[in-house]
């Protein structure tokens, strides 16, 4: 036989509501595609990155030891600016 898990607690409303709200801001900020975007402003992920320009990680690890190409790393994820790899884009990398 389970047990019943269930149990009650006691919040007082203006409290209840509170969390509520800051669940609705969690909820919308989750679901929202463009979240990141707004967030990262000026920035795009490696991935993106790669995308736009057809090329892996040694590539963009090799331009980051020539000082092509500037990025910035949190966590375990690299960031570079959309104006950087859009000079990619615009020059052709031959020419970097």
């Amino acid at each position: 036989m389970k047990e019943d898990l269930t149990k009650f607690v006691i919040v007082p409303y203006d409290r209840m509501e509170e969390l509520m709200q800051k669940v609705d801001k969690l909820t919308e900020a989750h679901t929202n595609s463009n979240h990141d975007k707004d967030v990262l402003g000026e920035y795009i992920t490696e991935k993106e990155a790669k995308e736009l320009l057809s090329k892996g990680t040694t590539w963009f690890w090799n331009k980051r030891q020539s000082s092509e190409l500037v990025g910035r790393k949190a966590g375990n994820q690299w960031y570079y600016r959309k104006s950087e790899i859009l000079k990619f884009i615009e020059n052709g990398t031959k020419s970097l």
